[in-house]
């Protein structure tokens, strides 16, 4: 998809009647970090669930190396919507409108059930299903999360916090998976706390248990929602030198926060995101040294 890693394309959603993403689209290419910034309910946390399947979105696509991770959109697809019976309806009684106009006409409507829409159109979603889907777990597996508030099994220690999901999936075998797991706690000087469980942890060695634990899937891009924010100020430090570290090794990484600092010296790009939107993109020095649009100018007047 473009070159891009993963990509996501006219993403909405809606929780009830309350719409939070408003058609996102962007891709993240191999190696690059990226920051998302954005005030209390823009989005930016919904997006980021949504490239893992944590949210499932109402509309749009989002795609990893080339294959699907969600039900095919056909709003995005002109060669399936044109198929359908909707589509070929409205474009009679059109006079002439062009296809982009049609089919946001009947993306506006919602009019599209694909039950109806005839033996062309389920054909070409069925063989374009097929030729791009990846199931969900093995989507899950290349995709790792880092969470605000850690998300560890209390009831069972940092090393079978580690090994459960690669085991389980069977990515690894049990020896395997221990054999990781206690590589990448050497790398962060956590070895001696592999048989602790999480209550007896600070909130910085959780959170880079946390991070670890995602590595042990051995992921092709990381996500983190808000590492720090639950973090107290002295904490804060060891986690970002440990996200600043897989940077420098050439982790894909997607991360919302609010560490100005770390997005300045790290991000490759920086998205800022207002009204479940992507407002403005650009380099660090682009957004923090020349940001163009207000509500951007605003924000960075309260966070800096």
């Amino acid at each position: 998809m473009n070159g891009n890693l993963i990509e996501v394309r006219g993403l909405y959603k809606y929780f009830g009647k309350l719409q939070v993403l408003k058609g996102v689209s962007c891709g993240i290419k191999k190696g690059e970090r990226v920051v998302v910034l954005g005030a209390s309910g823009s989005g930016k946390s919904t997006m980021l669930r949504c490239m893992n399947l944590l949210e499932k979105p109402t509309y749009g696509e989002v795609w990893l190396d080339g294959n699907l991770l969600t039900p095919v959109d056909p709003y995005l697809h002109e060669e399936i919507i044109t198929a359908s019976r909707t589509y070929k309806k409205m474009q009679a009684a059109s006079n002439g409108a062009d296809s982009a106009e049609l089919i946001a006409e009947i993306k506006k409507e919602d009019l599209l059930h694909e039950k109806h829409e005839g033996a062309e159109y389920a054909r070409k979603m069925k063989a374009f299903f097929r030729e791009h889907y990846l199931d969900e777990n093995q989507a899950r597996a290349k995709v790792g999360m880092v969470f605000q508030h850690f998300n560890l099994f209390n009831n069972l220690t940092v090393l079978e916090n580690m090994t459960l999901a690669p085991v389980e999936l069977k990515l690894k075998t049990k020896e395997e998976a221990e054999s990781k797991a206690m590589e990448l706690l050497s790398m962060i000087g956590l070895t001696d706390k592999a048989n602790a469980y999480p209550s007896t942890l600070s909130g910085g060695q959780k959170q880079r248990i946390a991070i670890v634990r995602s590595l042990c899937m051995d992921p092709q891009v990381m996500l983190f929602d808000e590492p720090t924010s639950a973090l107290d100020p002295e904490m804060v430090g060891e986690v970002l030198d440990l996200m600043k570290r897989l940077a420098a090794e050439g982790m894909t990484m997607v991360v919302v926060t609010h560490e100005i600092g770390f997005a300045r010296e790290v991000a490759d790009r920086v998205l800022f995101m207002a009204d479940g939107l992507i407002a403005e993109s650009g380099t660090p020095d682009e957004i923090f040294g020349a940001p163009k649009c207000e509500r951007l100018r605003t924000f960075l007047s309260k966070v800096l």
